[in-house]
């Protein structure tokens, strides 16, 4: 009697999981590189992503990608430039706010997917996406209830830094998920850094003169573990995983991030804050599940 085959629940398949998990704990880390180095936002956006550019550059001259892929240059390089402000606006949210309003605000982009992707296919929003956005807005009022509503205070501005670097990052991450469909993990990290990492390199160099050395490898350390290895693997995930679950498994960022900012910044959280958090992680939850259904 001929035995049924076993299907193959080995290393390929679990491989794509585990790499987004690993991401999601190597960027949830990046709060503390932020706040912990004696250098500006300037200076470790260029760090995050010079590193990571300088690594991957032979992969994409050998590949012939320098000047982008034939037929979609302006694709590639608009995602460039849109991540270059993002990863500023990103960076300069950590130097504002905690690390937990940080990456809890950040997990807002699959919310602005929805919206986005019902903009580019000309539909309205449904009743059931409209609840959603609602849901998540009231999220961020919930977990600002207990401070007061001025654009003067550090906190507030590096929560709209986020909001902001979350509506990018859906922008970047629709483009890059089709990307990858051409180009591999490795280039695709090259066109996600490329701008940003010419742009903000003369800010790092003036300001490496005055920073201790200790700083600076650490900082080098930082661009390789979140910039290379945590967004290489991240696209390991995008490109293998349908975005449902990609994005359900990356949400494990931000139960990291909370508890690395309690554990080393001394950082606390209050129950609104608490509440709100779970609002948008629902939120955002919700969203991507609408989106996948609707794929």
């Amino acid at each position: 009697m001929k035995e049924s085959p076993v299907p193959r629940l080995g290393w390929a398949r679990g491989m794509p999981i585990l790499a987004v998990l690993v991401a999601a704990a190597l960027g949830a880390s990046s709060g503390l590189y932020i706040k912990g180095l004696a250098f500006s936002s300037l200076a470790m956006t260029s760090l995050r992503m010079t590193v990571p550019l300088l690594l991957v550059l032979p992969s994409a001259a050998k590949h012939g990608l320098l000047l982008g892929k034939r037929g979609m240059r302006w694709q590639l390089f608009l995602a460039s430039a849109l991540n270059a402000i993002r990863l500023y606006l990103y960076v300069l949210a950590y130097k504002l706010t905690s690390m937990g309003n940080a990456v809890v605000l950040l997990y807002l982009w699959p919310v602005f997917a929805l919206v986005i992707d019902s903009i580019r296919l000309k539909k309205s929003l449904s009743v059931v996406r409209l609840g959603i956005l609602l849901l998540s807005i009231a999220g961020v009022l919930v977990m600002n209830l207990n401070k007061r509503f001025s654009l003067s205070e550090t906190d507030l501005l590096g929560s709209a830094c986020m909001i902001a670097s979350a509506l990018i990052f859906a922008v970047t991450n629709i483009i890059f998920k089709q990307v990858l469909t051409v180009i591999s993990e490795i280039d695709t990290l090259y066109f996600q850094n490329a701008i940003g990492g010419i742009i903000f390199l003369p800010f790092l160099i003036a300001e490496i003169p005055h920073a201790p050395l200790s700083h600076l490898s650490i900082g080098i350390f930082y661009g390789v573990a979140v910039g290379l290895v945590g967004f290489g693997l991240f696209f390991v995930g995008m490109k293998r995983l349908p975005l449902f679950q990609y994005s359900a498994l990356s949400y494990s960022e931000v139960p990291f991030a909370v508890l690395l900012g309690i554990a080393f910044r001394g950082e606390k959280m209050t129950a609104l804050q608490g509440l709100g958090m779970a609002l948008i992680v629902l939120g955002s939850f919700l969203a991507q599940r609408s989106h996948s259904s609707s794929e």
